[in-house]
């Protein structure tokens, strides 16, 4: 039997991942991965002709840039209201899809290449890697990746001034999957070529950006309407006073698994 605060930090976790409740927000302010990335997954499956999933596609980022390297490409997820500005935001061809990674509805060996772009610490590894594995073909690959914050201390990606002021109202932020992403993560369900890239980079928010950017992440869903004018206020009087020329600099890490069989 499960304790009361395992419950309630699986409740704080499902609340935190409905992401339907910052969609907004994410379209408005997320910023796209950078070029040398899109780069480095080309070089992984050069094809143009690939048969491509994008995982976890939210807004349709990641799959509308994969459109420009591959000629058929498929944009999954779970929340509908991600779903449906990506559907409304896309150009003809685009194939949008509700679905769980853990049921994916497609068959074994479709894919060339799978993609999953911040997305995959959400997921159960051994149940949602069988999955992905099982849609790949014999030669598929897939690529996981995420940016995170570089700055000593901070946590995913947040700036380090926003989990520090998340802090004063959440002392302790509900983990979207307590195991790290690492090799095993892939090879204890079957693949058995694994390699890690890693690259730093900056990117470059107006004041309104950031404090945009902070409300479409999944831990502003953890706090009620009061906390959330309050987070936003101490946000707005901490990155006033890290502004360059009306700019804040993000300092950024790329970390990138490319995974096959």
């Amino acid at each position: 039997m499960k304790k009361n605060e395992d419950i309630v930090e699986l409740s704080n976790l499902r609340i935190r991942n409905d992401f339907s409740r910052v969609a907004y927000a994410y379209k408005k302010y997320r910023l796209d991965y950078p070029e040398h990335a899109y780069e480095l997954i080309n070089e992984f499956c050069p094809q143009n002709d690939s048969k491509v999933l994008d995982i976890g596609c939210g807004t349709g980022i990641v799959t509308r840039h994969l459109a420009k390297y591959y000629s058929n490409v498929i944009g999954v997820d779970k929340e509908f209201g991600m779903l449906k500005i990506a559907q409304n935001d896309s150009s003809k061809g685009l194939v949008f899809i509700r679905s769980l990674v853990e049921n994916l509805p497609f068959c074994e060996g479709t894919f060339d290449l799978i993609t999953v772009g911040t997305a995959y610490h959400w997921f159960d590894y051994t149940i949602a890697g069988k999955e992905i594995y099982r849609v790949l073909k014999s030669t598929g690959k897939l690529c996981v990746f995420s940016k995170n914050a570089r700055e000593d201390g901070s946590k995913a990606y947040l700036p380090l001034f926003a989990y520090h002021n998340l802090l004063k109202f959440i002392p302790e932020i509900p983990k979207a999957n307590k195991e790290p992403i690492g090799e095993n993560t892939f090879s204890r369900v079957g693949f058995s070529n694994v390699v890690n890239k890693i690259f730093d980079f900056d990117e470059v928010y107006s004041k309104e950006e950031i404090l945009g950017y902070l409300e479409s992440h999944s831990t502003f869903n953890l706090l009620d309407e009061n906390q959330k004018k309050e987070y936003m206020k101490k946000n707005e009087e901490s990155v006033s006073g890290q502004l360059v020329g009306g700019k804040y600099v993000f300092k950024s890490r790329m970390n990138m698994w490319f995974v096959s069989k």
